[in-house]
């Protein structure tokens, strides 16, 4: 009598596990259901996708950068344009003598390697200049060459952040 339980219980347990097995499997017209850890690889994938098909190439960012640099150095003729008009003039023994700030029209403008965290960097290269304007007279001093009496050459560096170059 105890053969007969066991061999049922036993003729109960795999029809029961029989059964899920067969459901388990996917139909034709059904697709698996993905494990967790296949779903996660392709989330990671997709954001990897996203971020490239988002992202910039060098070239792209280096061609920001050139006009980036043009209007650099566009604000920096402006600010020359103010720093002439806003001259102070000093008397001297032969008349009158000013000085304002100036900068060179030629530059140097450079991508350089990414930073560690892959952001890229670039640094432009000028000249910032001291011009000295005199004459006998205020009149004829602001009517004057303006002649270079010391020269400093500066080096800033952006980053590329967000689509676009920063100080």
């Amino acid at each position: 009598m105890r053969t007969m339980v066991l061999s049922l219980g036993l003729a109960i347990l795999v029809g029961a596990t029989a059964a899920p097995a067969q459901d388990a499997k996917p139909a034709a017209d059904h697709a698996a259901p993905k494990s967790a850890k296949s779903s996660k690889s392709a989330k990671g994938g997709a954001k990897a996708a996203n971020e490239k098909a988002g992202a910039e190439s060098d070239e792209q960012i280096a061609e920001k950068l050139k006009a980036f640099c043009v209007k650099w150095m566009g604000f920096l003729e402006q600010r020359e344009r103010d720093n002439q008009k806003a001259i102070k003039w000093e008397p001297q023994a032969a008349g009158v003598a000013g000085h304002y700030v100036g900068y060179s029209k030629d530059y140097d403008c450079t991508l350089k390697e990414r930073s560690s965290n892959g952001t890229p960097v670039a640094t432009i290269v000028y000249k910032e200049l001291v011009y000295e304007k005199t004459g006998a007279s205020r009149t004829e001093a602001e009517q004057a060459a303006p002649n270079a009496v010391d020269a400093t050459e500066v080096t800033e560096i952006f980053r590329y952040s967000k689509g676009a170059w920063v100080y």
